[in-house]
């Protein structure tokens, strides 16, 4: 007698049915989210209506925006100075090797398709 031989395992199995369990919600829940940012949306144009509002009266403090700073130091501008496309290059150059560019053969074999007629 043949034994029954299991084609799965038992964590083979046990993710399938997260997985299906997963898509489930996900499908579900996207009517949820909807209508949430439905509320969410009309209660910033209510909140943007009534702050509109408010700052119609003249602010008794002055102006509240800062201004840039007119002079900059040479020690500002090398501590706000970002390395981070450095590395993405670096990152590039790291893999680029031209070392045996000149030995490079282009072969293309025979055509597959054989030239036209002449008239």
């Amino acid at each position: 007698m043949k034994k029954n031989k299991k084609i799965f395992t038992v964590l083979q199995q046990a993710s399938a049915v997260f997985m299906i369990l997963a898509l489930m919600w996900l499908t579900v829940s996207i009517s949820f989210v909807y209508n949430a940012q439905l509320k969410i949306s009309q209660l910033e144009k209510v909140e943007k209506a009534v702050t509109d509002s408010e700052e119609e009266a003249p602010n008794p403090f002055g102006s509240t925006e800062e201004k840039a700073p007119t002079n900059t130091s040479l020690s500002e501008e090398y501590i706000h100075h970002s390395y981070i496309s450095d590395y993405f290059f670096y990152i590039d150059s790291e893999f680029h090797k031209p070392e045996n560019a000149g030995t490079y053969t282009a072969f293309h074999g025979e055509l597959l398709v054989p030239p036209p007629n002449q008239a």
